[in-house]
């Protein structure tokens, strides 16, 4: 759902080694999605067929649930974030109508690059709970071929319309929290913020393990009182399996000029590497488990210069023999 573009799906076989790859990167944190639950059997009961609105799909992912994934993007978003990378998915009578069986027709295809690492489907968006007897269904389709389930969402919707009928075939969530403060998640999203700690009482609740998304947008989440909330709303979840750290970017920006709308951030800048970092670290002295990409740029520069200094050495060792 949140800072992605689409791009075309590439060969399955390279797909599941760059898979393989962003796990072991991740090998000095525990694997951030092993704790998922096991996926269930709907063989008894005959899945019915729903129709919903899709944005489109994507064969392969590694970077939104546990192992390989295959992704649905819904159509249709309550929200209307400052920072949105896909405006297009916002309006539910977009997209293209089709069904539960489609998808799970499309899903059985690719299904065997799937299963290793616990993969599975995700249901991304636009906003996957505005639309639960269709993500349900395909949900169910999934585990009944025996792979799990994960949904990327912002918490819309409600307890009895919406989250009912999608968590109980939920393995995984990844919730995007824009900001803990009221009144700067209603400034970044349009939105009141208490849906979404209704949403996060519902996961803590039900004992539903998810990662929580969070943009760190200069002058806006990244002040060290909204690290503080951050961390101590973090802390209080026991199903929280850590925080996926997402430094903003401007590669939706693109679709809003398509769309003819202004984007409201344009002079925003991604934050620098140091600043990124400097939050990773102020979460995890606090106990915070943290995935994020600053952290593999940190190993790739620690190993360079390790490697120039070893280098650097063997040549003045060599030197000194030879004099």
């Amino acid at each position: 759902m949140l800072a992605r573009g689409w791009c075309a799906v590439p060969a399955a076989a390279a797909v599941l080694q760059h898979g393989l790859r962003y796990l072991a990167a991740h090998a000095a944190v525990q694997d951030p999605f092993q704790q998922h639950q096991q996926p269930h059997s709907h063989d008894i009961v005959p899945i019915l067929e729903v129709k919903g609105r899709i944005h489109s799909t994507e064969s392969f992912s590694t970077i939104d649930g546990p192992g390989v994934r295959f992704l649905v993007f819904t159509q249709g978003c309550g929200m209307r974030c400052l920072f949105c990378s896909n405006p297009d998915t916002w309006t539910i009578s977009g997209g293209e109508m089709v069904s539960s069986k489609e998808i799970a027709a499309q899903i059985r295809s690719v299904a065997p690059y799937l299963k290793p690492q616990g993969g599975g489907v995700t249901c991304s968006g636009g906003e996957p709970l505005l639309q639960p007897d269709f993500v349900s269904a395909i949900f169910q389709e999934a585990h009944a071929m025996g792979l799990t389930t994960c949904l990327d969402t912002t918490g819309q919707g409600s307890k009895h319309h919406h989250w009912d009928k999608v968590l109980p075939v939920t393995d995984m969530v990844l919730f995007c929290i824009k900001s803990l403060d009221p009144q700067r998640y209603t400034d970044l999203t349009g939105l009141k913020q208490q849906g979404a700690l209704r949403f996060a009482a519902e996961l803590k609740a039900q004992g539903i393990p998810f990662w929580l998304r969070y943009v760190l947008m200069p002058g806006m989440t990244d002040a060290p009182a909204d690290i503080d909330k951050l961390t101590e709303f973090a802390l209080q979840q026991p199903s929280l399996q850590g925080i996926e750290l997402l430094p903003y970017h401007q590669l939706g920006v693109n679709k809003w000029h398509a769309l003819g709308i202004k984007y409201p951030l344009e002079k925003m800048q991604p934050p620098p590497l140091a600043d990124t970092l400097a939050v990773v670290d102020r979460l995890e002295a606090a106990g915070v488990n943290v995935i994020c990409d600053a952290k593999r740029l940190r190993r790739e520069a620690a190993a360079k210069e390790a490697a120039a200094s070893a280098a650097a050495a063997s040549a003045n060792a060599a030197k000194e023999a030879s004099g």
